[in-house]
């Protein structure tokens, strides 16, 4: 009996009869009866299929669920990109893309303007951009230094399989001119040419004369000149605008760029190449930023510009004794305007023109020389009885009053060897030169400092009926401030008052006469306060104004302060800085440093005064409490100069807020339908 029931219990162990941990049924069967075979159940009729059927691995007894998370980021991209497709009407042309580039660059936002590529055209309106939109981008950046960005879009303009015109090449070179490292200008600049020349890019004049200007801001002159000549090499001619791109070059060496760019002046006159107003202000800029060498230098200088002016004296005589004899026909008489060098590769060529120069030769031989002499003294003449000093711009050099040589070192100096302010000015008018105010704006600089120069340039200004701007004003008030003439300085603010008043009856439409006051003009107004009485009136003048006072202004008059040892003044720029939470700087940490040590110096050799104990007392717990609240270390973090790029542009109390039109879309009316009739003819 046992063993049937042992063997009963194996038979429905076998028949699965007891699943999923229940019993279903218990049935007692007779001993003689045969027991059916069990059913047979397929695994897949258990299975709970989580997602597709098709998924693999799901007949595991550990159930695995595959979630999305796992797919490719590059596949899911793409996914995204094939079904979000934007509609037709959402697409602008690329002109109108252009122009809402065009808003922001016109408001200086960079990163908003790279965006309308980046984010709206590619991965919102998923547009396939044009060369002429990265010529604007890159273009904007090379305005500003951002040449990592610069060459980041040209990068990304090849990969999409735009081809780079003339424009993109020159933003390209004047991102490098603008580079904030000049090392790292040059060698963008190197490889950018070594690309064109392997790529077998012909450049044409403007790729040439941003290349001059790439290579010379970054100090690299000699390159520079040998564009030049390159230039010359493949008979391209060179003209005026070249040649300024060549004192852009001369700027960039502080020791002897200003010999350099009288030499280049030098080639310039014999070219027979007219000099602009830009020529003029880049000699005015290297005049003041760079020196003319040493006494040995001068005298080179001298030498080369003398031999430059006899052989250009000697082919006018010769002209001259041409014109006046008549010996020789016209083509051959215009062949002797050009440079000696010229005619030696010219001569090279012809035996014509050799016969022609042989007989020139002789007839100067038996000619007597009192023609070229007296041609040569009506070139002297022309500035000996109004010149004092030699003016090396002019075409003749009246070297006969000139006693000795000496080193140049003062910027009045520099200036007076181009003539000084009057002198200067009648050269301009020679070449029929108008000066603008950025001239005046370069010569304030360079004038003596005293009252009657300025007022010199004053009265030279209203005669050519220039109107000043701001910024000459500016410039007025800081140079008579460095001469601490804070009177004048002042005056000049009042001078400006009623300037603004003049134009607004005189010019009330004209919005490029309008005259206004600055925060630049509050920065150097503030180097008139010397007490705390004036300081609180420029802060409040300015709150009233609606502009923001900024770390710069406030550390001028914390100099003030800090010169006359006024512990309350020194306080109250401190707790501006603190109420209005602006960020210091390391220039400002500095006068305070200063300001401190110098305290307890005296303290320690016994020369502080009972009051200036118990001042120094408040000042010091104040100062501790100070710097912890003003968080230094953040504040003297070097920041990046591309930083400010690639940021959006900060909302500031002196702007109003940008409003960005969007362009109108045009959309093709519905034709209405007419029904075709056939026309019957009679």
């Amino acid at each position: 009996m046992a063993l049937r029931c042992t063997k009963l219990l194996g038979l429905i162990r076998r028949s699965s009869v007891i699943r999923h941990s229940y019993i279903t049924t218990s049935v007692t069967l007779p001993e003689e009866i045969k027991l059916p075979k069990p059913k047979e159940f397929k695994t897949e009729d258990n299975l709970v299929y989580l997602e597709d059927q098709d998924n693999f691995g799901t007949l595991s007894k550990s159930t695995y669920t595959f979630s999305e998370e796992i797919e490719d980021a590059g596949d899911k991209q793409e996914q995204d990109f094939l079904q979000n497709v934007p509609v037709r009407s959402q697409k602008l042309t690329t002109k109108q893309y252009a122009d809402i580039i065009k808003q922001y660059l016109k408001y200086r936002r960079l990163k908003e303007a790279i965006d309308v590529l980046e984010v709206r055209m590619l991965k919102e309106d998923k547009v396939k951009p044009e060369n002429y939109i990265y010529n604007i981008l890159i273009g904007a950046c090379a305005d500003v230094g951002y040449t990592k960005k610069a060459f980041k879009l040209f990068n990304e303009m090849k990969r999409r399989a735009l081809k780079p015109t003339g424009d993109t090449y020159t933003c390209l070179f004047s991102a490098c001119a603008n580079s904030p490292w000049p090392v790292d200008g040059l060698k963008n600049a190197k490889h950018l040419r070594e690309l064109m020349i392997e790529k077998g890019i012909e450049p044409n004049i403007t790729n040439y004369n941003a290349m001059i200007k790439a290579f010379g801001r970054c100090g690299d002159i000699a390159t520079a000149f040998q564009i030049v000549d390159e230039m010359i090499l493949k008979k391209i001619k060179v003209r005026v605008h070249t040649l300024n791109h060549l004192f852009h070059a001369c700027i960039s060496d502080k020791q002897n760029g200003l010999r350099h760019a009288l030499l280049v002046w030098r080639k310039m006159l014999l070219m027979k190449e007219k000099p602009n107003i830009y020529t003029f202000n880049l000699m005015l800029k290297c005049v003041k930023d760079c020196n003319l060498g040493s006494k040995s230098d001068i005298e080179e200088l001298i030498n080369t510009i003398q031999s430059q002016m006899l052989i250009q004296s000697k082919r006018r005589s010769q002209i001259k004794l041409i014109e006046s004899n008549e010996l020789i026909n016209v083509p051959e008489a215009q062949l002797l305007i050009e440079p000696p060098e010229d005619i030696l590769k010219i001569n090279k060529d012809t035996d014509k023109l050799n016969n022609s120069k042989n007989a020139l030769n002789e007839l100067m031989i038996q000619e007597k020389q009192n023609v070229q002499i007296e041609f040569v003294n009506k070139l002297t003449k022309i500035d000996t009885n109004e010149r004092s000093v030699p003016n090396l711009l002019s075409k003749v050099l009246n070297m006969e009053q000139v006693t000795a040589l000496q080193e140049v070192q003062t910027v009045q100096d520099k200036f007076a060897v181009i003539g000084g302010q009057d002198d200067f000015l009648k050269e301009m008018s020679t070449y029929s030169v108008k000066p603008d105010i950025k001239t005046f704006t370069q010569i304030l600089p360079l004038l003596d400092n005293t009252t009657e120069a300025e007022e010199k340039l004053l009265k030279s200004m209203k005669a050519l009926e220039i109107k000043a701007d701001i910024d000459f004003y500016n410039m007025l008030i800081k140079k008579r401030c460095l001469r601490s003439d804070y009177d004048a300085a002042v005056s000049v603010k009042d001078y400006i008052n009623d300037e603004i008043e003049y134009r607004k009856k005189r010019y009330p439409h004209s919005k490029k006469l309008k005259l206004k006051l600055n925060i630049m003009t509050y920065g150097v107004l503030a180097m008139t306060c010397k007490t705390k009485e004036s300081a609180e009136k420029l802060l409040s003048e300015m709150a009233d104004k609606q502009l923001k006072v900024n770390i710069e202004i406030l550390g001028t008059l914390l100099r003030n302060g800090t010169a006359s040892a006024n512990f309350g003044y020194v306080l109250y720029i401190m707790n501006v800085v603190k109420k209005e939470n602006i960020k210091v700087n390391a220039t400002f940490l500095k006068h305070l440093e200063n300001f401190n040590d110098r305290c307890i110096r005296n303290l320690k050799e016994n020369n502080a005064s009972a009051v200036f104990k118990k001042a120094f007392e408040i000042f010091a717990k104040f100062y501790s409490t100070w710097l912890k609240e003003t968080n230094v270390e953040e504040a003297l973090k070097p920041e990046h100069p591309w930083q400010q790029f690639r940021q959006k542009f900060p909302e500031t109390v002196q702007r109003d807020s940008v409003q960005i039109k969007e362009p109108k879309r045009f959309y093709k009316k519905h034709k209405k339908y007419v029904k075709y009739t056939p026309k019957i003819v009679n």
